[in-house]
């Protein structure tokens, strides 16, 4: 099944984080925006037809375009945990002839291993204009999104959602939810595969087929994510997300 997304509120939250709410007269790009949700928000001031959107599951780029006709949909066939696992591994962004005010990555390198994360994002910057903003969300295992009510850090909040959801499938979780919480004290990133599989600070997963897919978690630390883009700026959640977000300018 296609994954397509009917999650409001990245306009609201991407505005707060960049610290400007009127995006008329920019162009914005939108990777991984899966049926362009970004506009659906009731906050949204940016203009149909200067907007972008890059996904990789293609049926979301369809949707997207008869939506919004007067935007620009393309489909990235790049391989995707679950998203895309028929695609091509590595493959390079589409060619752009277009600079853009702003690029927005929600919850996209949420689910792609460092090195991934580090060439789109490289590619991701060659498209900035001058004085561009590219911002992309990232999870922090450790941080504890919402005190008060859930006293969970993000990985266990996660662990405790795959349970539900397994649960809800009729299928009894074979989750050791407090051995793999154990084993991820002082990791830099870690990544939960279907919910069961831990691989900490390693991209050598074992293979799995691609009717196998369901799930697959990255989390990195806000340290770990300063090492790697010692030049962006880091944000902590905003609008009750549970998301961290980096901030990288083309000054």
């Amino acid at each position: 099944m296609p994954f397509i997304s009917e999650k409001l509120g990245q306009f609201t939250y991407f505005a707060q984080q960049v610290g400007e709410t009127v995006w008329r007269g920019k162009n914005v790009l939108d990777f991984g925006g899966n049926i362009g949700n970004i506009l659906r928000d009731p906050n949204c001031t940016i203009d149909e037809e200067r907007y972008w959107c890059i996904d990789v599951v293609k049926e979301s780029v369809e949707q997207g375009r008869a939506r919004y006709p007067a935007s620009h949909w393309l489909f990235y066939n790049r391989f995707c945990f679950f998203f895309n696992p028929h695609g091509v591994p590595g493959l390079p962004l589409p060619k752009l002839d277009m600079r853009f005010d702003y690029i927005v990555a929600y919850s996209v390198f949420t689910n792609t291993p460092p090195s991934d994360m580090l060439d789109m994002i490289r590619q991701l910057k060659d498209l900035l204009g001058r004085h561009g903003t590219l911002a992309f969300t990232f999870i922090d295992p450790f941080y504890v999104s919402w005190p008060g009510r859930c006293e969970w850090n993000n990985f266990r909040w996660r662990l405790e959602k795959e349970i539900e959801s397994e649960k809800a499938k009729g299928r009894i979780p074979k989750i050791d939810k407090m051995g793999l919480v154990g084993k991820t004290e002082g990791a830099r990133w870690l990544m939960l595969v279907n919910g069961e599989d831990l691989y900490i600070e390693t991209e050598a997963s074992r293979d799995y087929e691609a009717q196998t897919q369901r799930t697959c978690h990255v989390f990195h630390t806000e340290e770990y994510v300063r090492s790697l883009l010692p030049q962006a700026m880091i944000l902590p959640p905003a609008t009750d997300e549970m998301q961290h977000c980096c901030l990288i300018r083309n000054e």
